[in-house]
C-alpha cells in the first residue's frame, strides 16, 4: 500500500515491483505502442515518485510542465477488495485500461493516474482556483468525482471498490491530502466512499475512553469481576462504526488481550491458544456478525457472561421509566414522582426496577445523567458548572464526585482529555 511509514525493506520490495511492473508493461505494448501511452507510463512514474519516493521541486515543476498540472489538488485513493476478504489480490485488471477509465470519468479535470500498486491506486486530481478555490464548495465536487469513478469501476470490472478522499492542497503540499485519502480508507466498507471531512462520523473521537475501557476490561478479567462483560461491550459499540477489515483486526486484539488477562496465572494455556484457527471464520463474517461473533468468542474464551443487571427493556414500566427519566432527568426527579407517574406504589416500583435492571433507581438516573453530561462537555462550549445545572445536580462538588465514579475521571479531567483528541 501507499505509505511513507514503512521499513526499508517493504519499500524495496514496493520499489523494486513497480519498476518491474512499469517495465513489463512497456515490453507488452512495444508491438501496438501508441504515442499518447507514453503519457501513462510518465504519469505513474510522477505519482510513484509524489506519494512513495519524494520529489524535488525541480523535478515536480518539469512533471507539471509536461503533464499540465494545476497548482492545487487533492488525492483520491481506490483500493480494491478481493473477493475473498485478504490481501490476496484475485482479480485481473488491465492498467493500461484502467488508466484510461479513470482519465474519461475524471475528463473535466487534469488528473495524473499512479501505479496500481498491491490493491491500491491513487489519483491526483488538479484544477484551477475557479473551481477549488477554498471558498468553493470542493467537498460536494470531489465526492461526485469520487463516486462516479468507484460506479464506473464497479460497473466495468465487477469489483468491489473503497475511496478515501484527501482535502485540496498545493501541489507543493498534497502529501497531506494524501494521507488523509488513506486515512479514509480504513473506515470504509466495500462500495463505500468517504471525505476527510466526514470522517469524524466514522472515527473514535472518544480514543481515551476506549483505552480506559480497556484498561478496566482487564482489570475485572483478571478479579473475575463481572462488569468485565460490560465493558468489553464498550470497546464493542466503539468498534461498530468501523470497516469490517478494521473490525476484523480490533477484534482479534481485544481477544487477545482478554484471554491473557483470564490467564494470568496459567501462562503456558495462554501462549499456547490457538488463535489462528478462528481465522477463516472470522474472515466470512460481516457488519454486526463480527460483533456478535466476537461475544461469543469473549465469553467462551474468559467465562465472563452477561451481568444480570442488564436492562430489561421488555418490561413496560421499565420503557415507561426510561421515557420518563429521558424527558425529567434535568429536572429534580424522585423515587415517588416516577412511581406515580407509572401508577404503582413507591415499593413496588423500587423493588420491580431492582429486578429488572440489577440497580437502584438513583443508579439509574445518575448513569443517565452523566451520560448526558458527557455529551454535552464533548460537544458544547458550556463548562463544567454549566452543565452540572444543565442535567440535574446543584451542587457542582457532588456532580463531580458522580461523574469520577460513573467514568473514571473527573468532568475537568474528561474536558480536557476530550480537547487533546481534537486539537
Amino acid at each position: 500500500m501507499y505509505t511513507h511509514n514503512i521499513g526499508k525493506n517493504n519499500s524495496d520490495l514496493l520499489n523494486k515491483e513497480f519498476w518491474e511492473s512499469l517495465h513489463n508493461e512497456i515490453l507488452k505494448s512495444n508491438e501496438s505502442f501508441k504515442k499518447e501511452d507514453l503519457f501513462t507510463y510518465v504519469e505513474k512514474s510522477f505519482v510513484y515518485s509524489l506519494f512513495f519516493r519524494g520529489t524535488s521541486h525541480k523535478e515536480l515543476n518539469v512533471y507539471r510542465s509536461l503533464l499540465k498540472l494545476k497548482d492545487i489538488g487533492y488525492v483520491i485513493m481506490l483500493e480494491f477488495v478481493p473477493k475473498e476478504k485478504t490481501s490476496i489480490i484475485d482479480f485481473d485488471i488491465d492498467e493500461l485500461e484502467l488508466h484510461y477509465l479513470i482519465k474519461n470519468e475524471l475528463n473535466d479535470a487534469v488528473t495524473a493516474v499512479g501505479p496500481l500498486l498491491q490493491n491500491q491506486i491513487g489519483i491526483l486530481v488538479t484544477e484551477g482556483p475557479d473551481k477549488l478555490a477554498p471558498n468553493l464548495d470542493t467537498k460536494s465536487r470531489s465526492i461526485a468525482a469520487g463516486t462516479k469513478l468507484l460506479n464506473a469501476i464497479r460497473d466495468k470490472y465487477k469489483i468491489k471498490v473503497i475511496a478515501g478522499i484527501g482535502s485540496v492542497q498545493s501541489i507543493h503540499s498534497v502529501n497531506i491530502s494524501l494521507m488523509e485519502a488513506l486515512s479514509c480508507l480504513h473506515y470504509c466498507n466495500p462500495g463505500e466512499l468517504i471525505y476527510i471531512q466526514d470522517i469524524d462520523k466514522y472515527k473514535d473521537s472518544s480514543f481515551y475512553e476506549y483505552k480506559e475501557a480497556e484498561k478496566h476490561m482487564i482489570e475485572a478479567i483478571r478479579h473475575r469481576k463481572t462488569d468485565a462483560f460490560d465493558y468489553f461491550s464498550i470497546l464493542m459499540n466503539r468498534i461498530r462504526h468501523l470497516s469490517d477489515d478494521a473490525k476484523r483486526n480490533k477484534i482479534i486484539e481485544i481477544l487477545v488481550l482478554a484471554t491473557r488477562a483470564s490467564r494470568v496465572d496459567n501462562t503456558d494455556d495462554s501462549d499456547y491458544y490457538n488463535y489462528t484457527c478462528h481465522i477463516k471464520t472470522l474472515m466470512e463474517l460481516e457488519g454486526d456478525q463480527l460483533i456478535e461473533w466476537a461475544f461469543q468468542k469473549f465469553v467462551k474464551l474468559t467465562g465472563c457472561v452477561k451481568p444480570q443487571s442488564s436492562i430489561d427493556y421488555s418490561n413496560k414500566i421499565v420503557q415507561a421509566t426510561k421515557e420518563y427519566l429521558e424527558k425529567h432527568y434535568a429536572e429534580e426527579i424522585t423515587l415517588e414522582d416516577v412511581a406515580e407517574y407509572v401508577n404503582i406504589s413507591p415499593q413496588y416500583f423500587s423493588k420491580l426496577i431492582k429486578k429488572n435492571t440489577g440497580f437502584n433507581f438513583i443508579d439509574w438516573l445518575s448513569m443517565l445523567r452523566v451520560k448526558k453530561a458527557k455529551e454535552l462537555l464533548a460537544n458544547t462550549s458550556f463548562n463544567v458548572k454549566e452543565v452540572c445545572f444543565m442535567v440535574g445536580y446543584k451542587d457542582p462538588n457532588y456532580f463531580s464526585r458522580i461523574f469520577k465514579k460513573k467514568i473514571g475521571m473527573t468532568p475537568s479531567e474528561y474536558v480536557k482529555n476530550i480537547r487533546q483528541m481534537t486539537s
